[in-house]
């Protein structure tokens, strides 16, 4: 009996994480605006379209000199983390939180805040 429910209990654990995963991806899906405030000037600002494919997150960024189309974002611990060539290698972490979706940079100047604007097609 005790088997049988540590086991039904494992099943609904794995069911919330993969639901987890799926939320986060839903939920960034789509065009955006971000800025890194405290980044050097050339950097803070970035048109974002973040798209799934085959169950992949794809990332295209533009802004300043970087151009980077389909930048592989995977899923751990409920975030969204990749990396990205911006003068320099920079991971990216986004998750949500409190409803609101937000961002860090790990950068050689520290971990930088980004934040997200949700582009509102008209």
């Amino acid at each position: 009996m005790y088997v049988l429910l540590a086991g039904l209990f494992l099943l609904c654990l794995s069911t919330g994480k993969v639901t987890a995963s799926d939320d986060i991806k839903n939920k960034v899906k789509g065009k955006w605006e971000i800025t890194v405030p405290d980044a050097p000037y050339e950097y803070q600002k970035y048109a974002v379209d973040i798209k799934e494919k085959d169950g992949t997150i794809l990332m295209d960024f533009k802004g300043g000199d970087l151009n980077a189309k389909d930048q592989k974002f995977t899923i751990k611990d409920g975030k969204l983390t990749g990396n990205i060539y911006a003068g320099e290698y920079v991971k990216i972490l986004i998750w949500e939180e409190k409803g609101e979706i937000k961002g860090s940079a790990d950068t050689s100047m520290g971990i930088l805040p980004i934040k997200f604007k949700k582009v509102v097609a008209k």
